[in-house]
């Protein structure tokens, strides 16, 4: 099938490595024959809406066509984390809090309630038209396997369900590292491992029943699921693990799932190889135009 729809893709603004300018996304873009790409900088809590606006401010600087849209992709964080930075005192927090609070221990009786440090009126302010939710790392330090999946699957389910979310991003991503965050990230007391901790074989461990209990959830909260080229394309994952998790998106599918797609770029510019190497498999796993959200989803706005 042939890709006309790119809703992932973050500029210089986002908060992290990413170098795209928004004149290069929409020249690029169009190039592939994108009938609707949009832009989704990262917004992890408040700390970062500054980022958002400025991405705003751009977007709305030049002239765009219709197929250009607007949107955010906004990370699933611990309460306990956006009440520390709600303060702003960010020299008792100790840290520079853009990536939240994750690297620091949390205080005595902290809330790791999965939580999103945004509401639908500061959405309506920035102009977004369209959410992304995305779990980026697990709430709590992870030592194992099924801590990793319990709080995983706890923060996609949030998202899932929660009202303010369009589309779920890089469904099990970061399992891969996750199933031992202690060692592969790190935190004060507990330095990182100087072996890498990667392991893409833990995607052959994701319990039925987890997979089933998501795909329920986002049919019956009409949340759409990312097919992230970015992420199931990943050449350091072996094959066969590549083939499990496209597998997964396709039970999905026969469950009724509605999808989106998108690259996941960070790059100055786009990978027009991914994209066709991801026609070719969303071929092969049997993907249809029809199971997209074309129109791009708005379960608000």
């Amino acid at each position: 099938m042939k890709i006309r729809q790119n809703l992932h893709i973050h500029s210089l603004h986002s908060c992290d490595s990413a170098c795209a300018t928004i004149n290069d996304i929409q020249k690029e873009m169009l190039a592939c024959g994108m009938t609707e790409f949009g832009l989704s900088d990262h917004f992890h809590t408040r700390y970062n809406l500054c980022d958002i606006q400025s991405a705003a401010n751009d977007f709305r600087s030049w002239s765009r066509p219709p197929e250009f849209h607007f949107g955010i992709e906004i990370t699933c964080v611990a309460k306990w984390e956006c009440d520390a930075i709600r303060t702003g005192n960010y020299e008792a927090i100790g840290d520079d809090p853009v990536y939240a609070l994750r690297f620091n221990l949390p205080p005595e009786g902290a809330d790791f309630s999965p939580y999103l440090d945004i509401d639908e009126a500061t959405l309506k302010q920035c102009g977004i038209e369209y959410t992304i939710g995305g779990v980026h790392w697990p709430l709590k330090t992870t030592y194992t396997l099924e801590e990793a999946l319990d709080d995983l699957f706890r923060q996609m389910m949030f998202l899932a369900e929660n009202p303010l979310i369009d589309i779920l991003a890089h469904p099990w991503y970061p399992l891969e590292v996750a199933h031992n965050w202690a060692d592969s990230h790190g935190f004060p007391g507990h330095p990182k491992s100087e072996k890498s901790v990667t392991d893409y074989s833990v995607f052959a461990k994701i319990p039925d029943w987890m997979n089933e209990k998501l795909g329920e959830a986002l049919v019956k909260n009409g949340t759409c699921a990312e097919i992230n080229s970015g992420d199931l394309n990943s050449p350091a994952c072996p094959s066969e693990y590549r083939d499990i998790r496209w597998r997964q998106l396709a039970q999905w599918r026969e469950m009724g799932v509605t999808f989106t797609f998108g690259t996941d770029q960070h790059a100055a510019h786009s990978n027009r190889a991914d994209i066709a190497a991801s026609e070719l498999l969303l071929d092969l796993y049997g993907f249809k135009e029809d199971d997209f959200a074309y129109g791009f989803p708005k379960k608000r706005r």
